[in-house]
């Protein structure tokens, strides 16, 4: 369950609630925020992450990165969101992403996410994972939404699950994950039979 809020206009471009969590598309003005955010789970994430060198943890390398974000957000093909604890404005502690938008016929995208080490085992991820395909499914109409999770990866394995994503197979060298190109399980979730 989900509710739009109005846009913090010096930090953000979109906006939703759930029970506990903020999730917002953020400015350039977040850098500082999202740097701090990656640097601090760069060992915790490495095993479950693209490949990234050490420029990428930097507050300059993010503004780069969140201005590609808002200009793909604008053009309807991202849609990245910071999660926050509810009325903590600046403290991330994760991101789900929907990438990979097909439209026409297909109405269907890619969903990635993480969080902060901290936050695990609290209900954060499953709360703005079944909220934000949620809002995907109602607002930008998507029918189908993929997930790919390393098989290695017990908790995101789970987690998809309990969010009603249906297993569909494997994707063979599927993305270069810590130093080299790793297989990865496919689920969907589809608009008919979403977990409400």
């Amino acid at each position: 369950m989900y509710e739009l809020k109005e846009v913090l206009r010096a930090y953000e471009l979109f906006a939703m609630e759930t029970q506990r969590l903020r999730l917002a598309v953020l400015k350039r003005s977040c850098a500082r925020n999202v740097a701090d955010y990656l640097a601090r789970n760069r060992e915790f994430h490495r095993k479950w992450s693209q490949t990234h060198d050490d420029n990428y943890f930097t507050m300059w390398t993010q503004r780069d990165y969140l201005k590609y974000d808002a200009a793909e957000y604008q053009a309807g093909r991202l849609v990245p969101l910071y999660i926050m604890p509810k009325g903590e404005p600046g403290n991330i502690i994760g991101r789900v992403s929907f990438f990979n938008f097909a439209y026409g016929g297909m109405m269907s995208c890619s969903v990635g996410y993480h969080l902060d080490e901290n936050a695990t085992g609290k209900g954060y991820m499953t709360e703005a994972l079944t909220a934000s395909c949620e809002m995907i499914m109602e607002i930008m109409k998507m029918h189908r939404i993929e997930a790919f999770i390393l098989p290695n990866n017990e908790k995101s394995l789970n987690l998809i699950k309990r969010c009603g994503f249906t297993y569909e197979g494997k994707r063979i060298s599927y993305m270069h994950i810590n130093g080299k190109w790793e297989d990865h399980e496919a689920f969907y979730l589809l608009s008919d039979n979403k977990i409400s």
